[in-house]
């Protein structure tokens, strides 16, 4: 008998009992209208007018009347903010590693508008962009992270006084990105490289972090290594690694976000939707230091091959937790995943670690299994039999995409609010 087996086990049907409303991304109207593009390999972006400089050492400010060319490593230091205005397109060169750095200290305010973003794309032409043209965004700030010495060091070519985040300042303020999207980035300084295309490092609550639509990225949409964060409105589509990874004692509260994984691009089975960790490197960790502690709500996690027996087993898990971390998962839909959450075999099932991962009003869809565990499968149906119990309102349903979600599969702009007609 597992030692957390105590707990009364109720199960129950389909039936919501609960707003079904609340449930997945939430909105009075479809707020993916406008700024987001879900065919970013036939966009036509207008040809460049002006070369970001490499260095920006002062105040500097992108006007939308201009296309700008982002050429190898481009990055802001000496507490200098960079502005971008809304409707600003910034096409990083595909020729060498592009990226652009917002050292500690500095701000980027890119603050896009519902109908005119923010682009950060690649230099290559329609129908030729890739994967991996371009490298990303790194923003450093000065919130805390779990290793040791307080600091994390990212791979440049720049001053390695300039490329480390991490301090003291929870509070840390890196600046406002609202309505961007960042489209064909993930390419690493080497030949064989690989990077994100927006890596958030010992960034605080001050920094807004609200519409941001990460796509067809070479790693992982988005990365947070420590800080405290808060984000919303937050897209990965067609990440080939994971669209979120969280790792060096980061604590975040991210709520209405979209993730969408496609069978044919997704790298190998060692990338999730949402990947939890408490450190990358455990001797650089200092474990007296808060854990990494994540709340996510209000999230559509979504698998487009939707079950189909001829991509099964290409993409796996949604979410993988691995232990020494909080995690909780509140009123979000998981649909189309061999596996929905899988527990990592470092975790030990015991009281302490279970009560540390919180499930609530989740809507499993066309799941083959909801909740496992790699210590096998004894202790997976453990795991399915405790979270289907009437406390945490979970429901498990079989239904297509285009059944349960208002309009999925629109070319131009998908709706994916639930639709309450579509689930009885």
């Amino acid at each position: 008998m597992r030692n957390f087996r105590f707990l009364i086990i109720v199960m129950f049907s389909c039936s919501f009992a609960f707003a079904q409303q609340d449930l997945g991304i939430v909105g009075p109207n479809n707020w993916l209208y406008g700024w987001t593009s879900f065919k970013p390999l036939t966009n036509d972006y207008p040809q460049t007018t002006k070369i970001l400089p490499n260095v920006i050492s002062a105040d500097f400010k992108l006007s939308a009347f201009e296309t700008y060319s982002l050429i190898g490593e481009v990055y802001v230091t000496n507490n200098a903010t960079l502005t971008i205005e809304a409707g600003t397109t910034i096409r990083a060169s595909a020729d060498e590693y592009s990226t652009l750095i917002i050292t500690k200290g500095s701000k980027l305010i890119a603050e896009g508008l519902p109908n005119n973003p923010i682009v950060f794309t690649s230099s290559r032409s329609a129908q030729e962009r890739k994967p991996g043209d371009w490298g990303g965004i790194y923003i450093l700030g000065s919130a805390p992270i779990n290793i040791y010495g307080g600091v994390y060091k990212i791979e440049s070519s720049i001053d390695p006084n300039l490329i480390i985040g991490g301090g003291t300042n929870p509070a840390d303020n890196s600046g406002s990105i609202k309505n961007i999207r960042v489209e064909f980035a993930g390419k690493g300084k080497n030949r064989n490289g690989i990077y994100d295309a927006l890596t958030f490092i010992g960034v605080g609550t001050g920094t807004v972090i609200e519409g941001i639509q990460s796509s067809f990225s070479n790693g992982n949409s988005f990365k947070f290594v420590g800080g405290n964060v808060k984000g919303t409105k937050l897209i990965a589509y067609r990440s080939k690694n994971s669209d979120f990874e969280l790792t060096q004692g980061v604590s975040c509260d991210l709520s209405n976000g979209l993730i969408i994984r496609y069978a044919f691009f997704s790298a190998s089975t060692s990338f999730r939707a949402v990947t939890i960790k408490q450190y990358e490197n455990k001797d650089m960790t200092d474990m007296t230091k808060p854990p990494t502690n994540v709340l996510m709500t209000n999230f559509s996690m979504i698998n487009e091959s939707d079950g189909e027996a001829v991509t099964a087993g290409l993409i796996k898990e949604a979410v993988l937790i691995n232990d020494g971390c909080f995690f909780s998962l509140n009123k979000s839909i998981i649909s189309g995943f061999e596996t929905a959450l899988l527990l990592s075999s470092n975790l030990e099932l015991k009281p302490e670690n279970i009560n540390k991962i919180k499930l609530k009003k989740i809507f499993f869809n066309n799941c083959e299994n909801n909740i496992t565990s790699e210590l096998g499968a004894t202790e997976s149906q453990d795991l399915e039999s405790m979270y289907a119990a009437a406390i945490y309102g979970n429901v498990y349903y079989k239904a297509k995409a285009t059944d349960i979600f208002n309009d999925p599969n629109n070319d131009r702009t998908p709706d994916y609010r639930i639709k309450i007609s579509g689930v009885k």
